[in-house]
């Protein structure tokens, strides 16, 4: 029987280092040295070794990649300054990235923001997450000569985001169209720089139509927080508010609550939009949908550039407006 015929046999499960060394009939210690590609052993030992984990289908552990590839098998996925760990995105970006990374033979381990000055004695590159005005980590990782990606707005270095601005400026244009004339913006950091922001101002100005912003600070619980933060606002000098463009779908489903509580109806006389698409959160309500998917995976592609030294670039991905009941 062939070797091609045996391998064809096999069980799909992945193989441990000590049934290659068994197959190929070396040590342990050769193996490791030809996965690794450590010096010590021949070209043709190290292939036919290679040859054979192919056909016995290993995949190493997690553990085990650490261990063979040592810290430069180890990315630092670093969390930004507040919890955001907590959001619904970033569950969802995390458990994507760390599929990505995996099938790429790394390993993602946690980091929070202020962990940031540990990262290099544990991980030889990163991915960032939360960006922030004054985030100090890029320039941190680069003095210390380690390879990372940001996944937010372009800057320096390498890094990968959904087309904020266009997205919201799709929304807020949707609602013009459908006659809406009094829009506000609901969103968290209100200053120019803003990606998201600006779409919304964009579309407004195309219109010759006047901006109205809701300010809703950083919370543990943002529908909670946008729940409250719009009620004070309709009570305090309620204009005749007709859409509401939400920064994401935590803020909008707040929003509904509150909108729901003073009996105004939706969208009869005001229609709401979010930004994200999560998975049961945005059930009915239209929004802009980001594949959250290929966002890590490009995260993921661009890591392999930065580690390899190429140029650092940006990568904008389209997004969609998924327009159901709420809009």
């Amino acid at each position: 029987m062939s070797r091609d015929e045996t391998a064809a046999e096999r069980p799909t499960k992945g193989a441990t280092i000590r049934e290659i060394a068994k197959a190929a009939g070396v040590s342990i210690a050769s193996v490791s040295r030809a996965l690794n590609g450590k010096p010590g052993i021949s070209e043709a030992l190290r292939a036919h070794i290679l040859q054979i984990s192919r056909d016995i289908h290993y995949r190493p552990s997690a553990a085990a990649r650490a261990l063979i590839g040592g810290k430069s098998a180890v990315v630092g996925i670093s969390l930004g300054r507040q919890d955001i760990e907590l959001r619904p995105y970033y569950i969802l970006l995390y458990q994507h990235l760390t599929l990505a990374l995996y099938h790429q033979g790394m390993v993602p381990i946690f980091f929070a923001c202020d962990q940031t000055p540990t990262l290099p004695e544990r991980a030889g590159s990163a991915i960032l997450l939360g960006d922030f005005p004054g985030d100090e980590r890029p320039e941190f990782l680069a003095a210390q000569r380690i390879p990372f990606v940001r996944i937010g707005p372009p800057g320096d270095g390498f890094s990968v985001a959904p087309d904020d601005r266009h997205g919201i400026y799709l929304a807020t244009r949707h609602l013009i169209e459908q006659g809406r004339r009094h829009i506000a913006y609901v969103g968290d950091g209100l200053g120019d720089d803003r990606h998201r922001l600006q779409g919304y101002r964009q579309a407004l100005e195309e219109a010759g139509l006047p901006e109205c912003l809701v300010g809703v600070p950083f919370s543990y619980d943002p529908a909670l927080t946008a729940y409250r933060h719009l009620g004070r606002f309709l009570e305090e000098a309620p204009p005749p508010l007709d859409g509401l463009v939400c920064e994401n779908d935590e803020f909008a489903r707040g929003c509904l609550t509150a909108l729901e509580d003073r009996e105004i109806r939706v969208p009869e006389e005001v229609a709401v939009t979010g930004f994200d698409d999560l998975p049961t959160l945005a059930a009915e309500l239209t929004t802009v949908r980001q594949d959250i998917g290929r966002i890590a995976a490009e995260a993921v592609g661009l890591l392999g550039e930065a580690i390899a030294g190429a140029r650092p670039r940006h990568i904008d991905l389209p997004v969609t407006l998924i327009r159901r009941r709420t809009g």
